[in-house]
Order: C-alpha cells, then structure tokens, then sequence
C-alpha cells in the first residue's frame, strides 16, 4: 500500500570494467527508501540488489547480487541516494551482439533490477531512544521489489565510458614510418581515409570504417580496358605500373594481388548498403590496409615522388 523504496538509474555515470578477460558493464542505481506509516515495532532490512539486462526480449546478461545492508524503523526511515551498482559479466560474443544492436548509434536494452527485502518486527520495547544494536528483530516476511525500463546509453557514454573499459572498440594499427613532406603529400588522400576509418571504427559504424580502406587504395590503381573470356571489354583495376620500376616485377605481382584482395574485399559497403561486418572485420581490413599504405609510403620515400 505504501511506495516504500524508488531507485534513480543514472545512465550517464554508466561504465564499463574488466578489460578483455573479464568484461563487465556496471550500471548505477541511486536508491531511496522512506515509510511514513511505520508503527512502532516496525522494521524493513534491505538485503540485496540484482538485475538482469535484455535486448529484443532476449536475456544478455545477469548481475551478480549486490548486498544492500540498511535497515529502516519508526525512528530512522529515510534513506537518500544510496549509490549501488549492477555489475552485469559480458564476454566476446554478447558484447558484439550489443554492438549489432547498436549499430552505431544509442544503444537500446531493457533493464529488470529487483530489490530484496526483509520485513522485521520487534521483539522487545523499543523506545524511540532505544539503540538499533539492543533491538531484537523477528523476521515476518520476505518481498522482493521490481524494477523495469527500457533504456537508451548514448552513443557518448557507450564509447567513451564502456568500449574503452572492455579493450572493445579498441583498435591497434601498425605505426606509419616517418616520411619526407613530398612522400606525404603524395599518400595524404589515404593517410586521410585511414584516419577516417579508425573513427568510423571506434564508433561502431564497421561497414563505413571498411568503406574507408577501400578509398585509401584509390590512388594505387588504374583501370585499363581488357577483355574478359566472353570478349566483353571491361575496366579492370591493376596497380600501377610505374610500381612495377620501384618493386622490381615480383614484389609488384605480390603487392598487385594484395590490393586487389583488399579492394575486394572493402568494396561492398560501397555497393550494398546491407553489407555487414563486425568489429574483427574491419579492425583485421583496417590494420591490413593500413601495412600496405605504410609499405608504399617507405618506397616513395626512398625512390622520391
């Protein structure tokens, strides 16, 4: 009859934890209990907090129980903002099932949490000047509070305060030599592509970030008209061949299929806007590119423009 406890859930103080062993997502509750129809002899311990976290009304995860340990009565029955957190354990594959809901923008879960209760009564006088420690509870009946909502974690707190703290999201690329400002200015079109597409990856958008690498390769090709089996003359993108002078003709035969394999294979989010990738995709497209664009950098440093 009575609202007893509220629970405040602050999505902005939501984070990550646990790195990539142990991932956690650790979602904050602030809550508040009052009673202002205790009689005299009563009591409420609050036990424990737990929670569980659901996508499409499919469960993801459960949090671990959290102990509350307050006990409210006639003469102390209010309590404000108490901070607990629900520590939900993800691994590899439920964190990516989240990034695919995601799909680069707020993320969208429902959150059940419940809150468990012990109903006291007491078993001797307890005058309002009575010590909580010389009173003696009776336990009456166990209840237990529930709590749910469907949330939306921005797309902020997901990647600055979550992906971050789970070594997901996190991308490793090969380090880019140092070049002469002609070499530079020469592969600026990719080194900018690339720099796109980590931020594109770091967001979560996978198929953009792919994208990127395939524009990062433009300035290697040209497309020189040939004719297929069937006699049909079609455009067909080689490396160029003013490579093949820098290479020598084997190290260009090699770097020639390479780059064609990465076009290939960074082509579709150009073509179909239903092309998927996940975050091991482009994080694998990306540092592959990214060897590649730093290989060619070296030879045009070393031959000039």
């Amino acid at each position: 009859m009575y609202s007893v406890a509220e629970a405040e859930i602050v999505v902005a103080e939501i984070n990550g934890a646990g790195g990539y062993a142990a991932p956690q997502v650790w979602v904050p509750l602030r809550i508040s209990v009052s009673h202002g129809a205790m009689k005299p002899h009563d009591g409420y311990e609050f036990i424990a907090v737990s929670g569980r976290l659901l996508v499409g009304g499919q469960l993801v995860a459960r949090a671990s129980t959290n102990p509350v340990g307050f006990t409210i009565h006639p003469w102390f029955n209010e309590l404000k903002n108490q901070l607990h957190y629900l520590e939900f354990a993800l691994d590899a594959s439920r964190l990516a099932a989240l990034e695919r809901q995601r799909a680069g923008g707020d993320l969208k879960v429902r959150l059940e949490a419940e809150l468990e209760v012990m109903q006291l009564r007491a078993l001797n006088l307890n005058p309002q000047n009575q010590s909580l420690l010389e009173t003696v509870w009776g336990q009456v009946q166990r209840h237990r509070l529930r709590l749910g909502v469907d949330l939306s974690i921005p797309k902020s707190v997901w990647i600055e305060r979550v992906l971050p703290q789970v070594d997901h999201g996190v991308i490793h690329l090969i380090e880019l030599p140092a070049i002469p400002v002609s070499a530079s200015e020469a592969m600026n079109h990719g080194f900018e592509a690339l720099r796109q597409a980590s931020e594109l990856h770091k967001t979560g958008h996978y198929p953009e970030a792919v994208g990127k690498c395939r524009v990062a390769l433009e300035e290697f090709f040209e497309y020189p008209e040939m004719k297929d089996d069937a006699g049909v003359t079609r455009r067909v993108p080689i490396l160029k061949s003013s490579w093949e002078t820098r290479l020598g003709k084997a190290t260009y035969t090699w770097l020639n299929q390479t780059l064609a394999a990465l076009k290939a294979g960074s082509n579709k989010p150009h073509h179909l806007a239903s092309a998927t990738y996940s975050q091991f995709d482009s994080q694998m497209i990306i540092m592959v590119t990214t060897a590649v664009v730093s290989y060619a950098a070296k030879h045009l440093a070393e031959d000039g423009p």
